[in-house]
């Protein structure tokens, strides 16, 4: 199997059965395992009417072949936001994220504090493959995810939209906790090594940063994203 084509895990394959079933061709289970785990992904299997194989090649970890899916793009993006139902977006923009295990846990991050939308800048992100996949730990099934190829436009479309765009920055002046998030946002995150890049910056309604260490300024990509999001449903809450 192409990596593409496939997903590894537990908590990846369980996901895909719960709520896209549809997209897997066929299950690979470990030989070497007989669980409690192992038979619910068996039972959950035969429920949905998946076929699955017992294979000696595989260790601890189940696999599955999937279909190809189909990429959701600017058209998509336009068409979901125009039919949404709240009253207020949330929205998490990856700009230029190289490594794909961080990729998989900012979605897995997004899925957990219930994002609206997640846009990938195509062109500047890593591939949404196995790793990525497995890393999020299902969170690719639940989150809608968006491949943009021009994110410079997509930004100015938001904002048509009344949605306010923070870009999150070490070298920010202000900090996150001086903003109200209650309205429409986006949030933006870039690379691990060089953040956000200067295009993108320049389109953002305000850059905040997360904290005021002058020794030691960032987080880990995935982890900031996990704070700032949470912060957002934090003030969404009250």
């Amino acid at each position: 199997m192409k990596n593409k084509d496939r997903r590894v895990g537990f908590h990846s394959i369980e996901s895909i059965i719960q709520n896209n079933p549809y997209k897997i061709k066929k299950l690979f289970l470990p030989s070497t395992r007989d669980d409690k785990r192992l038979n619910n992904l068996i039972r959950l299997s035969e429920k949905n009417g998946i076929n699955f194989e017992i294979s000696k090649k595989l260790k601890k970890e189940p696999e599955a072949l999937i279909i190809d899916e189909e990429i959701m793009n600017f058209k998509d993006l336009k068409n979901y936001l125009d039919k949404f139902e709240k009253k207020e977006y949330s929205i998490l923009i990856l700009d230029n994220i190289i490594d794909p295990r961080n990729l998989g846990a900012c979605i897995r991050s997004a899925a957990v504090l219930e994002v609206d939308a997640l846009i990938i800048n195509k062109h500047h992100c890593a591939p949404l493959n196995d790793v990525a996949h497995s890393v999020s730990a299902g969170g690719a099934e639940v989150v809608k995810i968006f491949h943009i190829s021009n994110l410079i436009n997509c930004i100015k479309y938001l904002k048509e939209l009344n949605i306010k765009i923070f870009g999150l920055s070490e070298h920010a002046k202000e900090s996150y906790t001086n903003y109200d998030f209650k309205e429409s946002c986006a949030i933006i995150m870039g690379s691990e090594e060089f953040g956000i890049r200067k295009k993108t910056l320049e389109n953002c309604n305000s850059l905040i940063k997360l904290n005021d260490n002058k020794n030691f300024k960032s987080f880990n990509v995935s982890v900031a994203t996990g704070i700032i999001l949470s912060e957002v449903v934090r003030q969404r809450k009250c």
